[in-house]
């Protein structure tokens, strides 16, 4: 369990998963700023903490989340000034974590998983959803542009003319057409959803976690360089990894013939 008590977030954490949850059922779970801090600061802390393989996140109660609460963010938001790691915005900086931190974090949706919850999701390695979802970028409705991360993210993950369709015009998805364009990648009936997700997720955490991030590591790295700075880079992380226990375990049990007991370093 999180030491750390928060108003906004709940935080869970057992046997290497750290689950953190939006508290705010009775707004859909939508955004406001001291949430989103308190979102940053629970990444920063597992990004340090090595007992953490894995990070999930999901919203209290039946929905993911519906996207920013306007009323309490205000009109003074857009006005934000840069933030250390070069965020202009709390959102950007959140987002930003996840796809640096070296671990696998998955996106656990249930409901509306909408607008700035909706670029949330985007940023996740992995979204796994109940069959109840609506998830999509509504924001054009109301002449509000993406601005974190979405317009970036969306058409690496279901390519550029789907992303134009779903961002331009406002489009809702079901959870069966976001998994037939690889926008979620796997859903369930909603009265099963939270016993196979959390298999998904007890398998993940059981996964070498070095490794995994390593690999996100360079899957990152290859969304911005060609294919020659890409191999240099991958040779790199590759060398690190070797070094790892889990490595050591991996072909230990290969030659072993046996299923491998990795603990994540």
């Amino acid at each position: 369990m999180n030491a750390k008590q928060y108003k906004y977030i709940l935080v869970e954490q057992k046997e290497g998963i750290k689950k953190i949850i939006l508290n705010r059922p009775m707004k859909l779970n939508a955004l406001k700023y001291p949430l989103i801090m308190e979102m940053v600061d629970v990444l920063e802390d597992s990004m340090k903490d090595r007992k953490v393989r894995v990070i999930t996140i999901e919203g209290k109660g039946e929905n993911f989340c519906s996207g920013d609460d306007m009323k309490s963010m205000g009109p003074n938001g857009v006005r934000f000034k840069p933030l250390e790691d070069g965020s202009q915005l709390p959102h950007q900086r959140m987002n930003r974590l996840i796809r640096k931190i070296q671990k696998p974090v998955i996106a656990l949706l249930e409901g509306y998983c909408l607008g700035a919850g909706f670029d949330l999701a985007l940023a996740c390695d992995f979204r796994i959803a109940s069959d109840n979802l609506e998830i999509g970028d509504h924001r054009v409705s109301r002449a509000i542009c993406v601005m974190s991360g979405g317009s970036w993210l969306l058409p690496k993950i279901v390519g550029f003319g789907k992303a134009t369709e779903i961002i331009l015009t406002g489009k809702h998805l079901t959870a069966e057409e976001a998994y037939n364009i690889g926008l979620i990648t796997e859903y369930y009936h909603h009265d099963s959803f939270k016993e196979k997700s959390q298999k998904f997720v007890e398998k993940i955490a059981q996964l070498p976690t070095k490794c995994l991030g390593y690999n996100k590591a360079m899957l990152n790295f290859s969304l911005k360089n060609e294919f020659f700075p890409s191999l240099k880079h991958e040779f790199k992380l590759y060398c690190k990894n070797i070094a790892t226990k889990d490595f050591g375990e991996g072909m230990k049990s290969f030659q072993e013939k046996r299923k491998p007991n990795f603990i994540g370093r």
